[in-house]
């Protein structure tokens, strides 16, 4: 086992410093620390609640950048404020995108969804968005 020296060739390592170097690894290791090496985890959409009652239900949406929804669909009336606006993309169950934009600070209202339609929510830009939504009941 060898090290590199000062002058870019390799030379003996001692036991000494084969042994701290082995324990540096060693406490990396069982401390967890990141060097860089592994992944770290993918973001994902959250669902914030913020209040639900007999009339209606909200929550705040956070769609970091390159996420995507799963298939789903909207069966109320609703509501949507861009807390942090931009772009949003829904990919129906054919494919097809719809690209709606959210300016920040603006009211949207939405229809439900026709029968047995679905679509996926997908955030294609580099920020994230915060949309809040109150859906009526």
């Amino acid at each position: 086992m060898g090290q590199e020296g000062p002058d870019g060739r390799f030379t003996q390592m001692n036991t000494r410093q084969l042994t701290a170097s082995i324990a540096i690894v060693g406490i990396v290791a069982i401390a967890g620390i990141n060097t860089g090496s592994a992944q770290s985890p993918k973001a994902e959409m959250t669902r914030v609640p913020q209040f639900e009652n007999d009339r209606a239900v909200s929550w705040k949406s956070v769609i970091p950048p390159h996420t995507e929804s799963t298939l789903h669909r909207h069966d109320r009336f609703r509501a949507i404020v861009g807390l942090v606006g931009g772009d949003l993309t829904t990919v129906d169950a054919a494919g097809k995108k719809t690209v709606t934009h959210y300016e920040t600070g603006k009211a949207y209202w939405q229809e439900p969804m026709p029968p047995g339609a679905m679509h996926k929510d997908v955030n294609e830009t580099g920020k994230t968005i915060e949309l809040l939504v109150i859906e009526i009941k």
